[in-house]
């Protein structure tokens, strides 16, 4: 075969490869560290009250790996909700409109691109249609932009008595040390130490304090409600994420992509349940 030939089947085998279907089949089962396939994990996540789908943003897989779960868990019978860190709570109104198919879809798309402007709106729309086709509520997790920039910059103490009522009323955005080095691990390209470190840690906590009790209060009002949690790798992890900022005893399962510094052999039971198997 000439060689002009093949490398040119080589690139197409290649290029079908990125852009069929769901490119993730497998993920690893972190309790005996055993490669399995999705069906077999999504089996096995069927059973808690709420679900951590984490993801890097900018990776279309994950995003189609989170809709095959919702699909699978609706068509189980589970009765869904979805909660994203997208979405801020000024956004909560017309997230009810969306699902309940009271808004056009222009109108959703300048919500989404307010809300989440770096990230395309094909990457979410096959999940936002789910939702509106099926009349899925979505809960909007983040905190509010404008705080968490005046924290990152000023810190959690600077901020002013309207600002702290707009938050719930038990998150102070503490910061331990064990949180301190976590985020030396996981966020290197942020300055190590100083006050401005700090404030960068504190607005990093602060989000996964509000998203934990937006997921605490929305799960205690609605008990026997599903809910699926789709955000950043580094908010979904057990550790120094939102899982460890929740209240009770609500159970929850985790699924993360490899995210830096994570990967199948650094990670623990702690981190995730399954990390996902990426062909590339």
């Amino acid at each position: 075969m000439p060689i002009r030939r093949a490398a040119t089947l080589l690139f197409l085998f290649l290029l079908t490869l990125l852009t069929c279907g769901c490119s993730i089949t497998q993920a690893l089962r972190v309790r005996d560290h055993e490669r399995v396939d999705v069906q077999s994990m999504i089996a096995d996540l069927s059973g808690s009250p709420v679900l951590f789908l984490g993801e890097r943003h900018d990776a279309s897989a994950h995003h189609e790996l989170q809709l095959r779960v919702l699909e699978a868990l609706k068509a189980q019978g589970k009765d869904l909700v979805i909660g994203m860190e997208m979405f801020e709570k000024v956004s909560q109104p017309a997230l009810d409109a969306w699902s309940a198919g009271r808004v056009p879809e222009s109108a959703f798309r300048k919500v989404y691109q307010w809300s989440w402007r770096h990230i395309p709106w094909g990457m979410y729309s096959d999940i936002f249609f789910f939702a509106r086709d099926n009349h899925i509520p979505i809960v909007a997790l983040n905190a509010p932009r404008g705080i968490v920039q005046n924290v990152a910059q000023r810190g959690f103490g600077s901020l002013s008595a309207a600002e702290l009522a707009d938050l719930p009323p038990d998150v102070d955005a503490r910061v331990t040390d064990q949180f301190l080095n976590f985020m030396r691990g996981s966020f290197p390209s942020h300055g190590r130490s100083g006050d401005a470190y700090r404030h960068i840690a504190e607005a990093q906590m602060l989000r996964n304090m509000v998203m934990a009790r937006r997921i605490n209060d929305y799960m205690a009002a609605h008990p026997k409600k599903v809910m699926v949690v789709i955000a950043g790798g580094g908010h979904a992890r057990g550790v120094g994420g939102v899982p460890a900022e929740l209240r009770g005893n609500l159970d929850y399962k985790i699924v993360l992509p490899p995210v830096p510094p994570l990967d199948e052999e650094s990670v623990t039971p702690e981190d995730a349940d399954y990390l996902l198997v990426e062909r590339f």
